[in-house]
């Protein structure tokens, strides 16, 4: 088990590939297209992220919660919290609209969180960290929101979804933020500090961090 843990965002490649079967054989209407292609580019982004090229752990540390510190044993972000809060977040916005399309806010959610990530990887850790490339860039920019536009293109969108599935969608990716990355959970997994992650993990950050010593110097 610890094991699959520590390998979990590598193992995520692997879960874009079934996806990606499932999604060459199956008959899927425009949504379900949508949202199975989402949540194959979702599961390339954690290895993007966390992988390779990697360094998200310390950038998510230092730039979202303002914390500046390279010992990844004094995060509540570790392995298991990761694992937790991004397959939390992949199961709920993007599978549970597969099994419930007549709650149209489910399925706006996963669109609307596309653009969520595009603004987090095109705007705020490139304004934060002074460079364009950030962990996960490329599946957000390049997979996500191409998915997310074609979608918006072809889908009556004035007439599909109401005023309500507006609201209930944002209510909806708050909630499911707050447990995957705020909730007691994700500070119970955060504290096991045998899933902190490694010095090679950290050390995939090390072009940002000399970046964010360079912007301070100055």
């Amino acid at each position: 088990m610890k094991w699959i843990i520590r390998h979990w965002y590598e193992l995520a490649v692997f879960v874009a590939g079934l996806v990606a079967v499932v999604l060459a054989v199956g008959q899927w209407n425009l949504l379900q297209t949508t949202i199975l292609a989402s949540l194959l580019v979702i599961h390339l982004h954690f290895y993007e992220e966390m992988g390779f090229p990697g360094g998200f752990p310390w950038v998510g540390v230092n730039v979202e919660l303002h914390i500046d510190e390279r010992d990844s044993t004094r995060w509540t972000l570790n392995q298991l919290s990761s694992l937790w809060g991004n397959e939390w977040f992949a199961v709920l916005v993007y599978v549970l609209p597969l099994f419930m399309p007549q709650w149209h806010w489910l399925s706006l959610a996963a669109v609307i969180f596309a653009f969520a990530e595009l603004a987090m990887h095109l705007v705020y850790f490139p304004l934060s960290l002074k460079m364009l490339y950030n962990p996960g860039f490329l599946t957000a920019t390049f997979g996500l929101t191409p998915i997310t536009i074609a979608y918006l293109v072809r889908a009556p969108m004035t007439h599909l979804y109401h005023w309500l599935d507006w609201v209930l969608a944002i209510i909806w990716i708050i909630f499911n933020y707050w447990m995957a990355f705020r909730g007691p959970v994700y500070q119970k997994f955060g504290a096991m500090k045998q899933y902190s992650f490694t010095v090679e993990e950290v050390n995939r950050a090390e072009r940002y961090m000399k970046q964010v010593r360079k912007n301070d110097a100055r």
